[in-house]
Parts: C-alpha cells; structure tokens; sequence
C-alpha cells in the first residue's frame, strides 16, 4: 500500500550511539528511542506484540488477532477506526485484454476491454471476501473512496452482483467467446497471458486474489493465466515501473478529502508523468477516460461542498461504468498496543500508531527506555521527495513537519504546525486561489539552523522543479502559478480555485533549503536534471554540522534533517530489520508539552458519538451512553444533525460504529 499520503546500526557506531542521550524531559517525545521493527508478515510482527517484543503495531488486526487479543485484555489493548483507506483489483487499462492504449474509448478494442473489467467485477465475490476473509471487519466497495467519504459516492441501484454467469454474458457482450478450449476475440484472435500479482505480504488481500483466480479458472483462462504471488518490492517494479500486468491487489491509504479520483486517475497523472516511458506514476492502472477527467477536474477544483458533492457523484457514477479498478473493501479496522500503555492517541481514519502516540506514549510501552513499534513491509527508501510508500512516510512523517496537519478527531479541522496562521483568498479576479501562511518563529532545524519563511518557498518550489515522476507530493504543487513572501508570510498563487488549496501548499512536508540548495544548486535552471534527485539518499549521507545543537550531538546526524519531533541517526536503517530514531526533545523543539497534551486532551472523544451533546435539550450529555445508541439506530439513514458526527449529509455506518465502539466513555 501507498501514500496521501510514507530504518543496524553500523558496528563502528553501536559505542557512539551509546552517547546518544537525550536531556531528561524537555519538549519533545515522553520516550527518548523509537525502534521500529522490520516484519514481512502481519502474523509475525502481531507474535511479537503478544509476546511483549513489540509495544504497538502498524497493520489492522484479522479477525483471528482480534479473537486472540480479546482473550488478553491484561496484555493487549485494541483500538477500533473506521480506515480512511481501500484495497483494490488493480486494472491494467493500458495491456489487453483489461484495456487498450490511447484515449479513443468507443474503438472497438476499448469497449470490450471494458466488459473484461466488469466480468472481472463479477467475479469478484465481496460479500464472502467481508464475510469469510475479513470476518466482518470491513465494508464493501463499490467505487475508490473508503466510508468516512461515502457521501460524496455515487450509489448504483445494483452493484456487479457475484456471478460466473453474468461475468460470462459481460465477456461475450465484448466479443470474446470460448471454444476448444481456448478464449478468443471477434475474428478468432486468441488471448494473451493475463499476468496477476498477488502482495504476499497481506493475507487478506492474497487471499481475496486467490478466490479471483479460482473463479478464472473456473471459465477457462487457467492456461493463460501467469500467477505470481511475490513481494512488495517486485510487485512495484512489474506493475508501477514496468506496467507489465493486467491484474494486481493494490491498496491505498488515502486523504480526508474526496481529491484522490482526481490524483490518482486523472490521465494526466499516467501520460503526464510520463508512464509508461518513465517509471512510477501515480495512474498506474493508466485509466484514460475525457469524461471522467472532466469531473474529476471539476472535483479537484471545487469552490464549495455543493459543488464537490456534485462533481464526486458524476466522476463516481463514471468510474464505476468503466471499473478501470475493482474497489474492493475499506476496513473496519483495529491496531493493538501493549496494556498498561498511555497516551495513546487514536487518529481518525489512521489508528493509533501516529504522531500524537509516539509523542505521549509511555507507561507499560516504554518500561525499557524506548518504544518498540512494528511495520508490516520495510521502507523502500526514506526520501522525503520521492518516496511512495505507506510505510517510508509513517517515518518520514516522525521526522519532517508540514505547516499545517489535521486534527486527530475531526479530520477538517486545522492543526497548525510551522504556521502559525494560515488565510485562504483569491487572485486573478477572484478566479485563482491563493493561500498565505504565517510562519512559526523559534523553530531549527535538526542541525541547529534556523528556520524561515525562505525554506517554505524553496520548498514548494523545488517540489515543483522536481516535477512528476520524481516529486511524489508533485500534485500538490502541479497547479502552482508562482510563490511570494509578504511581509515576512509566504504566499503561493495558484492557477486554479479549489477549496482544497491549502491543504496542498499547507501539507507539504517542509524541506531544509541550506541542505538541499547545497546538493542542487541549479535546481532553478534549465540545467536542472530532476531525476538526478532520486539518487540522493540524506540518510547516508553524514552531515557536517555548522553549529552545535546543546543536548543533541550533530556529528552522528545525516543530512535528513527536519524539524520534526523525531532525529535520524547516521547508519540508522538496516535495510529488513530495523529503523532507529530519537527524540527531538531539546528545549527549543516548538511544540511543548503543555501544546502537544492540550490537543489530545481537549479534543478527545469530542463527538464522537455523543449525540446528546449536540442537542438543545441535552440528555446524559458528556457520555456516550445507551440514550446515543438509541437516537442513532433511530435515526439511521436520516439527514439528521446531532448523529451525524462525521457530518457527511447522513446517519451512516460511521456514525453508528462511532456510538458503539465509544459506548461508556466521556466525551470531550
């Protein structure tokens, strides 16, 4: 899985490490070490946080883990969420006999390659995939948003009911028939191998891949099908480098806002970046339909809700015609954590192991000093500019901050990180967007320099040399007029109007210009290779300090620095087994104790299924209670305002399993 949204320490460095002491509390993490451990396999990273080797995991739970940890409630804790996230059959559009390369969607070869993806649909079997593979610990798809957004969804009155013959009429429709027991297409052309790669490293989805197979075979493709179930790292290279498939089990961990139909299926992000040509990008499947871009244009520049809800039911309503993917399931899902262990901050969408944890964890989990935390996959690289996947920016984010984040509970609301302040406006006529940032004071870098308004320009503005292909946060910039600072704030024009403006420009990781300036110093000229970015590892690379940082010893530093509330040492990646950081909690980190547990504290459970709070005449108001159970089973599927917490235009799942599994506690 990749993202919105991604570390043995050498021997000649295991005595130096040693030195590496943090002052005794200061502003930063409650824990001095973070230690992730390196699994391939959930099963064995979640033996390990049952054998207490492990004090918090990565990967939602199966239900065989959630069974197995109920039982230890002593030594396990579960948290449940509602993942802001999807798995998928991934659909090569551009190979046949899954698509046809090139724009033209009424040839002959396009629309039958559209009946293939939607006899795949039908064999797709998603009631047993929820029922006997998750066990009921996710929810169904239709289309590639996952159910905290399922109000911006189109609904089909009949989804691609689970039937070998209905997938057989679709085949037939699109002019492929079986004889002599050998596929066809009109005019006797016989099928080419269909290749299939299946993650090992995710048992739901290998599995899910499995039941696909087998219906396949059931109708005859089992001698054209080339079946591999492989690692993460070949999937990558065969479907996202080479785009040599027509099937893959793909998964994304996605956004808070409906945006991604337009980042990740636009055709502009297939032949714009320059797939298949050049490597990755982020249209994989090369899904390439004038009318879905169209909407989805229409919803990454929506100017108000009225107008995304709009555009996302069209762009959705298209998207499941064409089924260029097939959405599978997001998870109704559950992290675990050592009991005993406290602070832990259960993020909306994400789960527990995020920021906010590794900040105030601490209790049973950090009983020797550091936290043990596990990652199902390894890094691929830890590069804060190219970088694609989940597990490189669940690091990456401990280390680089943005200007603004999102609130832990309530996904639209600002947290503000190295702003201060932020106002949203309009240029041009009032025809483009422009955002204004006020920039944090104070705040260094790792190294001890300072930073300034000068590093929020460069960094939006290196992101948008590096280009597509290589600057995996590109899309955020893409639509970039030109940047200003104004009195002391920085400002970026956009050539657009969208109301998602400043979540780009103000999620952006922030990068230290004084390093990459140094690295890249024709990065703003025609001279500029932006490939050559990709080779630059700062992780390897040891830093040489120009001042000294008190408490915090620079000479072990690499030229990944940022300013966030974790430090990566040099040799800190051992590539399959182990990442190692440390806390950034000299005095002068930003955020202090006080800020970091005012955020936690005030905002939690506000809400969050607490009906009655948001009632008039409040009843049992401050506790989720059976009077919030009864008002949201009353009032399921209605417009009504006090049950919809996650104020999506209806009493839904979310809102439910909200009251459910918050039920007895006190709201915020």
């Amino acid at each position: 899985m990749k993202t919105k949204v991604i570390f043995s320490i050498l021997a000649l460095l295991s005595m130096s490490l040693m030195l590496f002491a943090i002052p005794a509390k200061a502003n930063g993490p409650l824990t001095d070490k973070l230690l992730i451990h390196v699994y391939f396999n959930p099963d064995v990273e979640n033996a390990d946080l049952e054998s207490g080797i492990l004090d918090i995991n990565d990967w939602p739970l199966t239900s065989d883990w959630i069974v197995k940890f109920a039982a230890k409630p002593d030594d396990i804790t579960m948290a449940s969420y509602a993942e802001m996230g999807m798995m998928e059959f991934d659909l090569n559009c551009q190979q046949w006999p899954t698509g046809w390369p090139g724009e033209d969607t009424n040839s002959a070869r396009n629309l039958a390659a559209q009946h293939f993806r939607q006899a795949i649909a039908h064999l797709t079997n998603k009631p047993k995939i929820v029922s006997d593979i998750l066990k009921g610990y996710g929810y169904a798809l239709k289309v590639p948003l996952p159910l905290p957004l399922n109000a911006f969804v189109y609904e089909p009155e009949v989804d691609y009911a689970y039937s070998l013959t209905l997938a057989n009429k679709s085949l037939y429709d699109g002019g492929f028939y079986y004889q002599g027991g050998k596929w066809y297409w009109t005019g006797g052309e016989e099928l080419p191998k269909i290749k299939v790669y299946l993650r090992l490293d995710d048992p739901n989805r290998r599995t899910a891949g499995e039941y696909l197979v087998n219906d396949l075979q059931t109708l005859g493709f089992g001698p054209y099908l080339d079946v591999k179930i492989t690692e993460k790292s070949v999937c990558y290279q065969m479907v996202m480098v080479y785009y040599d498939y027509q099937i893959y089990t793909g998964g994304w961990s996605l956004g808070a806002d409906p945006d991604s139909l337009h980042d990740l299926y636009h055709s502009k992000y297939y032949v714009g970046w320059g797939a298949p040509a050049v490597g990755w990008a982020p249209n994989y499947p090369g899904f390439w339909n004038p009318e879905y871009d169209s909407w989805a244009e229409k919803v990454k520049y929506a100017p108000d809700e009225t107008s995304l809800r709009f555009a996302c039911w069209n762009a959705t309503k298209i998207f499941w015609e064409q089924e260029p993917i097939v959405s599978l399931w997001s998870a109704s899902a559950v992290k675990a954590y050592k009991a005993g262990s406290t602070g832990v901050v259960n993020v909306d969408g994400y789960g527990v192991d995020g920021l906010y944890t590794f900040l105030r964890m601490s209790g049973a989990a950090a009983d020797d000093g550091k936290i043990d935390y596990g990652f199902k996959s390894d890094v691929e690289g830890l590069h804060v500019m190219c970088s694609q996947w989940l597990w490189d920016w669940d690091a990456l984010g401990l280390i680089y901050d943005s200007l603004i984040g999102r609130n832990s509970y309530q996904l639209s609301e600002v947290y503000y990180y190295l702003a201060t302040d932020y106002s949203v406006g309009t240029w041009d006529g009032g025809t483009k967007t422009k955002v204004t940032f006020t920039p944090r004071t104070g705040v260094t870098w790792h190294d001890g320099t300072a930073f300034t308004v000068d590093d929020i320009i460069f960094s939006w503005e290196f992101t948008k040399a590096c280009g597509p292909g290589v600057a995996w946060n590109y899309a955020t910039v893409a639509d970039m007029n030109r940047t200003a600072i104004d009195d002391g704030n920085a400002v970026i024009y956009y050539n657009v109007l969208s109301m998602f403006a400043k979540w780009w420009s103000g999620g952006l990781p922030m990068i230290p210009k004084h390093i990459w300036e140094a690295k890249f110093p024709d990065w703003n000229t025609t001279s500029f290779v932006p490939s050559t970015v990709r080779t630059y590892h700062p992780w390897e690379v040891k830093l040489d300090p120009q001042t000294e940082v008190p408490g915090q010893p620079t000479e072990y530093l690499t030229e990944m620095i940022g300013t966030g509330a974790y430090i990566f040492p040099l040799g800190g990646w051992e590539k399959g087994t182990s990442i190692k950081l440390y806390a950034n909690n000299v005095a002068s980190w930003y955020l202090t104790e006080a800020e970091v547990e005012a955020r936690c504290i005030t905002s939690f459970w506000k809400y969050k299924g607490d009906a009655s709070a948001k009632m008039a005449s409040p009843y049992d108001k401050g506790r989720i209670s059976g009077y919030d159970i009864t008002l949201v089973t009353a009032h399921y599927g209605e417009d009504y305002a006090p049950c919809d917490f996650n104020e999506y235009g209806g009493v839904d799942a979310l809102d439910f399993s909200l009251v459910t599994s918050n039920f007895g506690k006190v709201s915020g």
